[in-house]
């Protein structure tokens, strides 16, 4: 049994193949943003190293954000196209609940709560906080767009004392003065702050497992909020420029 696993929500893509005994190898981008042309090589990549065929696969699953509007639609088409030729199930993982995972993998055993963190630009960000539940994790903080100073706030009021407490991913890179004047948390470094297939496929396992698995058609993107040529377009602003460039 194995399960295919695509990340692009985030700055590098990463596949990953994971087997019943929960043994996973993945393959990651070099490149920032370079999902269109990487993704599939590193699905090849992850079934070569396994000698694994297509066929040998059980289900395909993809983090479907939030975070990069293209990388999110690359990824999770990606996985579509997969399950549906193969005709497939799929398992959806939350990019944040991934990130979570990601985190808890390299901190120490005291280190309970995760935060998780999406630059969404503008004082904005994508981001949950979780703690450990069993062998997944609880969003104690709700997975949503935050202003930053609204989503430190509600990570304050949480009274964690701030070891207790990891911040990961590229918000980290954009607000990180403001996380620090808020408290002493601990900021995941850069060698493993951002999306990774590996952790995605862990989830999925037990997904799969739990019988949690979606026909490829329902297999939706996550984007948590309006694309920002959707949201120039209702107010106006795109369609104004359109014309001028008519003009």
């Amino acid at each position: 049994m194995y399960i295919l696993n695509i990340e692009t929500t985030g700055k590098y893509g990463s596949v990953a193949l994971i087997d019943g005994a929960a043994k996973a190898v993945s393959r990651s981008s070099n490149e920032e943003m370079n999902h269109l042309q990487d993704v599939m090589v590193l699905v090849d990549q992850c079934l070569q190293d396994e000698a694994i065929i297509p066929d040998k696969l059980s289900a395909v699953a993809a983090s479907i954000g939030p975070g990069s509007f293209t990388g999110i639609r690359i990824g999770v088409s990606t996985a579509r196209a997969i399950a549906e030729v193969l005709e497939l199930p799929c398992v959806a993982v939350s990019s944040l609940e991934g990130m979570a995972a990601l985190a808890d993998e390299h901190v120490e055993p005291t280190v309970r709560y995760f935060a998780p963190i999406i630059n969404a630009r503008r004082g904005q960000l994508y981001g949950a906080l979780f703690v450990r539940a069993g062998k997944g994790y609880k969003a104690v903080i709700e997975e949503r767009q935050y202003m930053i100073d609204e989503f430190l706030n509600a990570v304050k009021q949480m009274e964690v004392t701030d070891s207790e407490l990891v911040f990961v991913g590229d918000g980290i890179d954009a607000y990180e003065t403001e996380i620090r004047n808020a408290g002493a948390f601990v900021l995941a470094p850069v060698d493993w702050r951002y999306q990774d297939a590996a952790p995605i496929a862990r989830l999925a396992l037990r997904r799969f497992r739990a019988g949690a698995v979606v026909n490829y058609e329902k297999l939706i993107p996550n984007y948590m909020r309006k694309s920002e040529a959707e949201m120039r377009l209702e107010s106006g602003t795109l369609s104004s420029k359109i014309g001028k460039l008519q003009c």
